[in-house]
């Protein structure tokens, strides 16, 4: 190699300094400006009581299973019987985390015809309709006498759009949208906080049969139906199918982790872009050879899942980046929740089931390298408040020369932290500062501008305050100061620096 006499460094990388605290004239003073955070961190659990610890040492708060209508009420003429449900509110409250429930499986009396995954009967619909009141009710009375506050979401069903969830028969999606709205009537009769979500849809190209159906021909047939305005947010089950999370070509554009911005951009069509998506389920399988059982890849191959397989190192990366992807261009995702923790663990799988290798966890419960990925991945939780606001910039300053013209403009965001909607009026203060807002009311995640005139004023400090209010009383951050504050100087200087040292090595 021939040896490097002269070797160029980046030493600093700057376009100013600030004199004082200020970046360039009539500029403001710098503020944390990130995107608020969005995401919900969740994991599909086979055994909460065993486990959930474990997840929630890896900075999870959200955990998914299963509620089977009939082991509520297994008799029409009989009350509700809320043990197991009840096992799952003590889990949460235990480990202080939210809850998804998916609420499956009808009771014989209540089926369309006699198979588990039938279902609801056209004529049981009410009864249906007040499970999800009845239930909703119990959770409310339940954390009340407990003392706890964590949030709970009621997933309706199971994939829907495949046949072995619909009791081995052809798919309907009018028939589920019907079970959809009697859920959401009921839960919201309920409380009109909890959140109902829809669809848990399957990424699939459909078949002619009609024995699986498209999911995103599905979600549009469900708007036909009548979808709108009966759900929180839209399910999908965005898993990985062994490609990375950013290929959009994957699985012939359709089996892929970005599938969900597909069914977002059904709802956006429909008028539903403000709300959510949440990915119910969404993992990689782990190729079974790496922990010595190559058999299960040809079990796998002979179900067609061997092609989806991927290392252990992958499966780590891939979640981690499929969280990160989420975070950084996804807005509109919300709840994510990685399939599974422990499925690995639980005594009633076989050795090759493909659900065991989506588990980031032995079967002894040591940690595959997925766990640990996810453990140490940074995190930016979204608050699961019914209300809340924030305001950015929370603080505004300027620093202009005594000789400024020009007035400048600074926009402020007011924010919705929480889940319910809020309008908003802003109240001015000046203690000296000429200053003016515009609009001065809106809704939330609107924004307004502060205009400031520095034109004719002497050296000097000059301050101000902008009073943000909410029109929900329940909002607690209302009402929110932002002070203003104006430095006029006789000048302002700009230093510059050098992009790069230059470094010499060598003879």
């Amino acid at each position: 190699m021939v040896p490097c006499r002269y070797r160029p460094t980046i030493a600093i990388a700057l376009a100013a300094v600030l004199i004082g605290f200020l970046l360039l004239p009539g500029g403001t003073v710098p503020t944390r400006a990130d995107s608020p955070p969005h995401l919900g961190y969740g994991m599909m659990l086979a055994n909460p009581p065993g486990n959930l610890g474990k997840m929630t040492a890896a900075g999870f708060e959200w955990f998914k299973y299963f509620l089977y209508w009939e082991d509520v009420q297994p008799s029409a003429s009989g009350g509700y019987d809320w043990t197991t449900l009840d096992w799952r509110l003590d889990d949460a409250a235990a480990h202080n985390v939210h809850l998804i429930l998916r609420v499956e499986k009808a009771p014989s009396w209540a089926r369309a015809w006699e198979h588990p995954w039938a279902p609801v009967r056209h004529d049981e619909m009410t009864a249906w309709r007040d499970f999800f009141q009845a239930m909703v009710e119990h959770i409310a009375a339940w954390q009340e006498s407990h003392g706890t506050s964590f949030r709970v979401a009621l997933e309706v069903w199971n994939e829907p759009n495949l046949s072995f969830q619909w009791g081995d028969r052809p798919v309907d999606p009018a028939w589920y949208t019907e079970m959809v709205r009697y859920a959401y009537d009921g839960a919201k009769a309920g409380d009109p906080f909890v959140f109902v979500v829809a669809g848990g849809l399957a990424p699939t190209g459909g078949t002619s049969d009609g024995m699986a159906m498209n999911d995103v021909e599905y979600l549009k047939a469900m708007y036909d139906a009548g979808l709108k305005g009966h759900f929180d947010a839209i399910a999908i089950h965005n898993y990985g199918f062994g490609g990375p999370p950013e290929d959009k070509n994957w699985g012939w554009g359709i089996l892929n982790f970005r599938r969900a911005e597909d069914i977002h951009a059904v709802m956006v069509n429909h008028g539903d872009g403000d709300k959510p998506v949440w990915a119910t389920e969404f993992g990689w399988l782990l190729d079974a050879s790496y922990e010595g059982h190559p058999e299960c890849v040809g079990y796998w191959d002979s179900i067609g899942f061997a092609w989806q397989r991927v290392t252990p190192q992958q499966q780590a990366d891939y979640l981690v980046r499929a969280f990160q992807y989420a975070d950084a261009n996804w807005p509109w995702m919300e709840v994510m929740v990685v399939s599974n923790l422990d499925f690995s663990t639980v005594g009633w799988y076989s050795t090759c089931e493909p659900l065991r290798w989506f588990s980031i966890l032995k079967p002894d419960g040591s940690p595959r390298p997925a766990y640990t990925a996810l453990k140490d991945m940074t995190k930016r939780y979204r608050s699961w408040a019914v209300w809340g606001m924030d305001v950015r910039p929370s603080s505004l300053a300027w620093m202009m020369p005594v000789t400024e013209t020009q007035r400048v403009t600074q926009t402020v965001t007011v924010l919705n932290t929480g889940r319910e909607p809020f309008s908003w009026t802003v109240t001015t203060h000046t203690y000296g500062l000429p200053f003016y807002v515009t609009p001065l009311s809106g809704e939330a995640d609107e924004t307004f501008q502060v205009v400031v005139d520095a034109h004719g004023l002497a050296t000097g400090t000059y301050t101000g305050r902008i009073t943000v209010t909410a029109s929900a009383s329940e909002v607690p951050e209302s009402p929110f100061a932002v002070p203003l504050a104006l430095y006029v100087v006789p000048r302002v200087h700009k230093v510059y620096l050098p992009l790069t040292n230059r470094s010499f090595s060598g003879p």
